[in-house]
């Protein structure tokens, strides 16, 4: 500024300079608009307009009287929310975390293992009723993992970002397991390692699992896929040449008669809470926590609904499309959710059960092998090149 410059044109200036000085600040932070009255719901009228139109079921994945048991209510995507409790989209997000809080919180929906022995032979009824003429008559549970995909953890929340990473399925993701019983009811579920760990390793980490399994009584056992390690009371299937015996290959389908109930369940839960079909958002907690809770609903629906778990429910869905098992595009054998692929560092460990033994050689000793009707597909399929690939036989062999 000139020292000839008079006070009159300092002021000037001046003037200039907070006039724009007040533009920049007007254009950095508009005003808000007019304040939006948001309308609720009519619930009643919601309501009776679904069952009307017979969509309720379509609409919110479980029966009206599952839904009224609930106390907070929840729609699959934040705009549901928002249209229902008539908020705003923050007060939307927050209604969702208070309901997932809730439902992670509340000691009814505990996914738990059966806690006395008229529990267990209960569990072990149900198993036995879906094994041709009751060949597998010591089974008490279903173990296998599925890969979620989730958002890229931050080095602080994990330390080492790339274990979170599959390369098969080219995303982040985490490793969960779970146990079901015969009607697809979780009795174990957790979000239990980084997405690039296999099942195998997974499997004893989990001691919660792992340790129930290993205390079974002689006779009782759970049953798995061939990425797990066979034990005492963890049956596997015979894999590669094993499979072309006679009787190990018997065995396979018994096997595999109740091994399907858990991809059922995992059909079942992506199916019903598609937030699953993606890619989870938020911190690893928080994550977790939407996963868990997914899990617990899973199990309070198939309470109050039934386990409406027939192959033609769970897998077509009948004639409705909307409870159709919708297959996923990066899943393997039609697979509605992601199994966890053994990756390179896989290795097998050899294993022994006395238990898998026996069955085979009553198989042996008494003739039995798959039924004519499954081996007329399993021909079928030979001829249609549909032969497993090495990483498929270790998720779902035949």
């Amino acid at each position: 500024m000139s020292d000839d410059c008079s006070m009159e044109e300092v002021r000037e200036e001046m003037d200039d300079i907070l006039l724009l000085q007040w533009m920049a600040s007007v254009a950095a932070h508009p005003p808000r608009g007019p304040h939006w009255h948001h309308n609720r719901l009519d619930w009643d009228g919601h309501v009776n307009q679904l069952m009307h139109e017979g969509t309720f079921v379509n609409e919110y994945r479980m029966s009206p009287s599952a839904h009224h048991q609930l106390v907070v209510l929840a729609g699959g995507r934040v705009a549901d929310i928002r249209h229902i409790i008539g908020a705003s989209r923050a007060a939307a997000y927050q209604a969702f975390d208070d309901f997932v809080d809730a439902v992670n919180s509340h000691p009814e929906l505990d996914i738990n293992f059966p806690k006395s022995i008229d529990e267990w032979r209960e569990i072990n009824d149900g198993f036995k009723a879906k094994s041709s003429e009751e060949i597998m008559e010591g089974c008490v549970g279903a173990i296998d993992g599925y890969f979620q995909r989730i958002q890229t953890p931050t080095k602080k929340e994990v330390g080492n970002v790339i274990a979170y990473y599959s390369g098969h399925y080219e995303s982040h993701g985490v490793n969960c397991q779970a146990c079901v019983c015969s009607d697809l009811r979780f009795m174990y579920f957790g979000v239990v390692a980084p997405g690039s760990t296999n099942d195998n390793i997974s499997y004893p980490l989990v001691s919660g699992l792992k340790n129930v399994a290993e205390a079974l009584p002689t006779g009782m056992y759970c049953v798995a896929d061939a990425a797990y390690t066979l034990q005492e009371n963890l049956l596997i299937p015979f894999m590669g040449a094993e499979r072309l015996d006679e009787a190990h290959d018997s065995f396979n389908f018994y096997l595999s008669q109740l091994r399907i109930r858990i991809e059922m369940a995992f059909g079942r839960l992506t199916n019903k809470f598609r937030i699953l079909k993606g890619c989870v958002l938020g911190s690893l907690d928080r994550v977790t926590s939407i996963i868990m809770a997914c899990a617990r609903l899973h199990n309070y629906i198939i309470k109050m609904d039934g386990p409406n778990d027939t192959m033609q429910e769970v897998v077509k869905g009948g004639d409705d499309a909307e409870f159709s098992i919708v297959p996923h595009p990066d899943a393997p054998l039609g697979m509605s959710y992601l199994p966890v692929i053994p990756n390179e560092d896989w290795e097998e460990f050899e294993g022994i059960s006395y238990t898998r033994l026996g069955i085979v050689e009553y198989l042996r000793s008494n003739g039995i092998m798959r039924p004519l009707y499954n081996l007329a597909r399993k021909q079928r399929e030979d001829d249609d090149g549909s032969n497993l690939e090495w990483d498929d036989e270790y998720i779902s062999p035949w």
